[in-house]
C-alpha cells in the first residue's frame, strides 16, 4: 500500500463533475477519482473546520465508530474496475467496505491516512504536466461553488 495526499477537489472542465486529485506521498503519481456532488461536498467539508452543531453523516460515523470505543485506523482504495474505485475504511483491524469518497472523508476527520493498493496506482496513477499542477483560476473556482450551491439532495 502507498500513502496518498489530498491536492485538490476541482471541476472537471470537460465533464462538469467534482473529480478529487491525490498525490502518493512519496513519488510523483497522482490519482483522479470522479465522484458525485456529495462525495466531493464531504470531502470538502472535511477539510474545513467542522460545526459541533451540525454534525456532517461523516462525522456522526466517526462519533460514533469512537463512541463504541472502536477506532478508524485507516482508509483503503483497494480496487479499480471499468472506472469505478473500491475502497474500505480499517475499523478495529477490520475492513468495512465504503465508497472511496466516504472513506476519504471520514479518514480526513480522523486524522488518519488514506493508502492505495500499489497495483491500483500502478494501474492509473499518472505523472501530471506543468500545465495540470498549475492551481484552478477563480473562474474555475466560482463555477465549483455554484454547482455546489445549485445540488439539492434531490438529484441524487
Amino acid at each position: 500500500m502507498r500513502e496518498l495526499t489530498v491536492v485538490e477537489v476541482r471541476l472537471d472542465a470537460e465533464q462538469g463533475s467534482p473529480v478529487l486529485l491525490l498525490k502518493e506521498t512519496e513519488g510523483e503519481r497522482q490519482v483522479a477519482i470522479w465522484m458525485t456532488a456529495a462525495g466531493a461536498s464531504g470531502i470538502l467539508a472535511a477539510l474545513q473546520e467542522p460545526d459541533p452543531d451540525h454534525p456532517s453523516s461523516h462525522e456522526l460515523m466517526l462519533s460514533l465508530v469512537t463512541s463504541l470505543g472502536g477506532e478508524v485506523s485507516v482508509a483503503h482504495i483497494v480496487g479499480h474496475q471499468e472506472g469505478v474505485f473500491y475502497a474500505e475504511l480499517i475499523v478495529d483491524g477490520r475492513p468495512v467496505n465504503a465508497r472511496p469518497s466516504d472513506a476519504i472523508a471520514v479518514a480526513l476527520r480522523a486524522g488518519v491516512p488514506i493508502k492505495i493498493a500499489e497495483g491500483v496506482l500502478d494501474a492509473v496513477g499518472f505523472v501530471p504536466t506543468p500545465s495540470e499542477t498549475e492551481p484552478p483560476g477563480e473562474d474555475q473556482v466560482e463555477q465549483f461553488r455554484q454547482f455546489l450551491d445549485s445540488v439539492n439532495p434531490d438529484d441524487f
